[in-house]
């Protein structure tokens, strides 16, 4: 995915000429109103912890509710399924944010305990927790009785 990193400089909130506003984009080759220009997943950390691991996934604007984690054949997805209203976009005249529908995906590491798995969201940000259980052994002496 491409990401556009130009940004528009500082304007008044007095400028209220939308044709200037759009010559002035243009000239910049900025397009507000176009998909491609929005980082539509949120940008994630995955940390080390002294039980297992921890993500955390900065996605401000959203509420608990809106995410949905599932586990399926050892992958861990979180999505949000949002768009904006018709009537909203509709009455926009600049854009510099969006709210949008995201999936993300990570594969989980064999020893993960997925019932011991927990996730917050506080600030903007989503933190799952990940617990792995000891090491699985890949050898073992087996007495015959």
């Amino acid at each position: 995915m491409k990401y556009n990193l130009v940004q528009a400089p500082f304007r008044s909130t007095l400028l209220n000429d939308s044709t200037f506003d759009n010559l002035f984009d243009n000239f910049l080759n900025l397009t507000h109103n176009s998909k491609s220009n929005y980082m539509t997943v949120p940008r994630a950390n995955t940390i080390k912890t002294e039980n297992g691991y921890s993500v955390e996934m900065a996605a401000p604007g959203f509420s608990r509710d809106e995410f949905e984690l599932n586990i399926d054949s050892n992958t861990l997805t979180v999505s949000v399924n949002t768009e904006d209203t018709v009537e909203y976009e509709k009455n926009v005249t600049t854009r510099e944010y969006k709210f949008q529908s995201f999936t993300r995906s990570w594969n989980l590491p064999e020893a993960a305990n997925i019932d011991g798995i927990e996730a917050r969201y506080e600030a903007g940000i989503l933190y799952i927790d990940i617990p792995v259980e000891a090491e699985r052994r890949n050898r073992k002496a087996i007495t015959v009785q």
